[in-house]
């Protein structure tokens, strides 16, 4: 009978410990989707810049504004005196990214890997590669916290070489 004194208790912490782990870990694999599914959104707006004749730079502006949701900490400007429905038109107006920097800068944009290609050929393709190193859950291998990659694509279909140059007319 002495031994049935704890048993309630040990259950509850048991059951408290694992629906927190799974709590944990359902939240975790969560933001990864959400990251997954911004950037494809990311990359297709970017393919999109560039099939409408957009340079590298406007490209980079599109998929980046539209990683926000997950960019990670606002850099600049700080605190929270701004709202970014104010100063994305304001970013996506600049001419380089100096300028950009003094407007609006998340931690995740520096890193963030940006490939954009206009194709080539009589039907060009308008492709974007997105990606970002997302903070992975449980130990790394080096025993600290590791990362993963995660990566959005998109291609589309790009028709501004027929309307752009009027070198054959």
């Amino acid at each position: 009978m002495s031994f049935r004194r704890g048993q309630a208790m040990l259950e509850t912490a048991l059951a408290v410990l694992f629906v927190t782990v799974a709590f944990i870990v359902v939240f975790r694999v969560e933001h990864m989707l959400t990251t997954k599914i911004l950037l494809d959104h990311a990359a297709a707006r970017a393919a999109r810049a560039k099939a409408v004749g957009l340079n590298r730079w406007m490209c980079l502006k599109s998929a980046r504004v539209a990683t926000i949701p997950v960019a990670g900490r606002r850099l600049w400007p700080e605190g929270g005196e701004y709202d970014e429905s104010s100063l994305v038109p304001i970013y996506m107006a600049t001419e380089h990214e100096a300028m950009a920097r003094g407007v609006l800068e998340y931690e995740r944009w520096g890193a963030m890997d940006a490939r954009i290609d206009s194709g080539g050929g009589v039907s060009p393709v308008a492709s974007a590669r997105i990606a970002v190193d997302a903070p992975r859950f449980g130990l790394g291998e080096d025993g600290g916290s590791g990362t993963v990659e995660l990566v959005g694509e998109s291609r589309i279909e790009s028709h501004f070489p027929l309307y752009m140059n009027d070198g054959g007319l």
